[in-house]
C-alpha cells in the first residue's frame, strides 16, 4: 500500500496550482455546507443560547424541542407524509410516461415523428396560461385534490427529450439483434434499453424527484384544505407564522423560538433530498456526462 502510494505520489505531485485549486475547492464546500450546518445548530439550541450569541448560535443547552413542536403539534408531521406519497407516486408515474415517450421519439421510422417532436419543442417556450391551466382542471374535478398535483405534470419537454438522448446511446445492434429474436418494442424497452439506461433513469428521476418535492406554487393554486398541504407550502407558510400561540405541553416553551422552529423546518425539508442526492449521486455524475457526449 505504501508503495503504491508513493507511486502515485510521484506521478501526481503536488504542486501550488493543485494546492491553491484545493484551497478554493474547501473554502467552496464551507460555504455549500454553513448555512445547513447553522441551521442544525439553530434548532437544537435554546432559546438562551440565541439571545447570548452574537454571530453565530452555539448549542450550548442542546434540546429538540423544535422538533417536538413541529411533529406533535404542528402540521408539518402530516404533511412531511403527504409530500412523501406525492413524490414517490409522481415520480413512478412521471418516469413511466417519459420512457413510453422518449422510447417513441427514438424510433426514425414512426409517422410524423417530425411533427410530434416540434410541437413538444413548443411547450418548452409557450404555455396556456395559468388561468386557463387552473379552468381546465376545474372542469376535470382536479383541483383540491392530489390527483390534480400529479396526472397534469407528468410530462415534461426537457426530461423526454433529455431521456430520448439517453436511448440513443444504447446500440444499435443490441435492439436489432433482440428483434431477429422475435423481440416486440415492450419487450426491447424494458429488457434492453432500461437496464442499459440507468444512469439516465436516475438523473432524470432526481430532477422529477427534487422538482415535485420543492413544488409548493400548484399546491398553492389547487389546494384549499390546509391539512392537504404538502410540505414544501406548509413550510413556506411556516416560515412567517409565530410560535406563541402553541398550546404547552410535552413541549418546554421556554426553550422554543421562532428561529430555531424555522431551522428545524428546513433542516426536515431537506433531509430527504439530501439522502437520495447522496444514494444516487453516482448515478446522477455519469448521466450527466452521458448525456453530454454525442456519438
Amino acid at each position: 500500500m505504501r508503495r503504491e502510494r508513493t507511486l502515485r505520489l510521484k506521478q501526481n505531485p503536488m504542486t501550488v496550482w493543485k494546492a491553491i485549486i484545493y484551497v478554493c475547492l474547501f473554502v467552496f464546500m464551507a460555504c455549500c455546507l454553513f448555512p445547513l450546518l447553522y441551521e442544525v445548530m439553530l434548532s437544537v439550541s435554546s432559546r438562551d443560547d440565541f439571545l447570548a450569541s452574537k454571530f453565530i448560535v452555539i448549542p450550548k443547552h442542546f434540546n429538540l424541542e423544535m422538533y417536538k413542536l413541529i411533529l406533535f403539534q404542528d402540521l408539518i408531521g402530516r404533511s412531511f407524509i403527504i409530500s412523501v406519497c406525492i413524490t414517490l407516486i409522481a415520480t413512478v408515474y412521471s418516469m413511466a410516461v417519459l420512457s413510453l415517450g422518449a422510447y417513441v421519439l427514438l424510433k426514425n421510422d414512426l409517422p410524423g415523428r417530425r411533427i410530434f417532436f416540434v410541437l413538444l419543442l413548443i411547450t418548452m417556450f409557450f404555455s396556456g396560461g395559468l388561468i386557463p391551466m387552473v379552468l381546465t382542471l376545474r372542469s376535470l374535478n382536479l383541483t383540491n385534490n392530489f390527483a390534480g398535483l400529479i396526472l397534469p405534470f407528468g410530462v415534461s419537454a426537457f426530461n423526454i427529450i433529455l431521456l430520448r438522448n439517453f436511448f440513443a446511446q444504447v446500440p444499435k445492434e443490441v435492439l436489432e439483434s433482440a428483434r431477429m429474436d422475435g423481440c416486440d418494442d415492450f419487450g426491447c424497452l424494458f429488457r434492453f434499453i432500461l437496464p442499459l439506461s440507468k444512469a439516465g433513469l436516475a438523473t432524470i428521476a432526481v430532477f422529477t424527484l427534487v422538482g415535485k418535492w420543492n413544488d409548493w406554487y400548484w399546491p398553492m393554486v389547487l389546494l384549499t384544505d390546509e391539512e392537504m398541504y404538502p410540505l414544501a407550502y406548509q413550510v413556506k407558510m411556516a416560515l412567517n407564522a409565530s410560535v406563541d400561540n402553541v398550546e404547552a405541553g410535552i413541549i418546554d416553551m421556554t426553550k422554543v423560538f421562532a428561529e430555531g422552529r424555522n431551522g428545524a423546518i428546513i433542516v426536515i425539508s431537506l433531509f430527504p433530498i439530501a439522502i437520495v442526492y447522496v444514494a444516487l449521486q453516482k448515478y446522477f455524475v455519469q448521466g450527466v456526462m452521458l448525456g453530454a457526449v454525442k456519438s
